[in-house]
């Protein structure tokens, strides 16, 4: 039997806080919802986020620069990569990552950017 490629992402996240607050993001885990050749959709779990601070969590994906400072290969189709901010029907919160267009790189290094309130 032969299997399908399958598209694997490292996920290295950034989680910007001010010095001195106690608040913070986490991201948790990563689920892929997408094959090699097909349109990037993924959803990342978010973590230690209070219900009230939910509705000013913004996400991107890096700078190039940054992905530089880190040693981490910037891909182009990143620069077409959405990232928002979802509320399932448990009330969980996720980061949705997607593109419109099909990813043939087998591997992503993804840099998120993540802003909230406090943070």
């Amino acid at each position: 039997m032969r299997s399908k490629p399958i598209l694997s992402l490292t996920l290295l996240a950034a989680a910007l806080a001010m010095p001195g607050m106690a608040a913070s993001v986490g991201l948790g885990k990563l689920t892929l919802q997408s094959s090699l050749g097909q349109p990037l959709s993924a959803q990342i779990e978010l973590t230690s986020v209070a219900p009230e601070e939910l509705g000013s969590v913004t996400a991107r994906i890096a700078d190039s620069s940054v992905y530089r400072q880190s040693n981490l290969a910037y891909q182009g189709v990143l620069s077409r990569a959405r990232v928002t901010m979802e509320r399932l029907p448990s009330g969980d919160a996720i980061l949705k990552v997607t593109t419109s267009s099909s990813v043939v790189e087998p591997y992503l290094d993804l840099l998120i950017e993540v802003n909230w309130a406090s943070g």
